[in-house]
């Protein structure tokens, strides 16, 4: 399945190129429209009270994306296991590769076996999984914390954070720590992420966003990251990125 998706102007920066959790946004909305397609819209997850969740997310960036810029999305469910957990592979263009683990879930939340018109209407694909790049480990540095509490306003349809601003808020942290050091955050470019979910925080949550670095690859500087929702843990994960300065 293939759609020709554009990046909107709020999710541009100053120079006028995509956010990597918004790159994020247009592969979900990609995986959306896929789903559609094969008679499951929104609306009838709801009705039967069914769901997928994100498990991990990987993505390998190949360029920044320019606002405005017609972008030919192609997704395929690359893997089905057990009616619980389905692997999607999305390709952006020659902007950005990803691989996604969905879970499926409950009226409850639970993981559990989706029904067999769900599991049905998903054909699987063959196709690989994304390879993240390699670097040379560093000694550890941990970074300042940076703590923040989520919206009400910016809850997803199932009540919680939405994945991809897990991303934003490790790129947030990340752009404090080189702001402090007097370079320019804007400038930071994304090249890799994967993120492991184990939780989700919601609306009023204390949440911690702890950085440390552990390596560098060709060009690249590497960042582990923990985010934590009050005792909660919601996901753990690994930026790779270009740093100014």
């Amino acid at each position: 399945m293939e759609w020709s998706l554009r990046i909107p102007r709020h999710a541009c920066s100053p120079r006028h190129t995509s956010r990597a959790g918004d790159l994020w946004r247009l592969v979900q909305e990609a995986a959306v429209l896929a789903s559609e397609e094969v008679g499951w819209p929104a609306a009838r997850y709801v009705e039967e009270g069914t769901a997928f969740v994100v498990r991990e997310m990987s993505g390998v960036h190949l360029r920044e994306a320019r606002y405005a810029e017609a972008l030919m999305t192609r997704t395929c469910v690359a893997e089905s296991r057990r009616g619980i957990l389905l692997r999607r592979e999305t390709w952006v263009a020659d902007v950005m590769r990803t691989s996604v683990q969905w879970a499926h879930v409950g009226r409850d939340g639970v993981p559990c076996r989706a029904g067999p018109a769900l599991v049905e209407a998903f054909r699987v694909e063959a196709a690989p999984g994304v390879e993240l790049p390699p670097f040379e480990p560093c000694a550890p540095l941990p970074l300042e914390v940076f703590y923040l509490q989520p919206w009400y306003t910016e809850m997803d349809p199932l009540g919680h954070t939405n994945h991809p601003r897990y991303v934003d808020w490790a790129d947030e942290a990340l752009s404090r720590h080189v702001a402090s050091l007097g370079h320019d955050p804007l400038a930071m470019v994304p090249l890799a992420e994967n993120v492991r979910f184990r939780g989700s925080a919601v609306a009023g949550d204390q949440v911690a966003v702890r950085l440390t670095e552990v390596g560098r690859g060709e060009a690249s500087r590497v960042f582990d990251f923990v985010i934590t929702a009050g005792d909660r843990l919601a996901c753990e994960g690994r930026l790779w990125r270009s740093l100014p300065g």
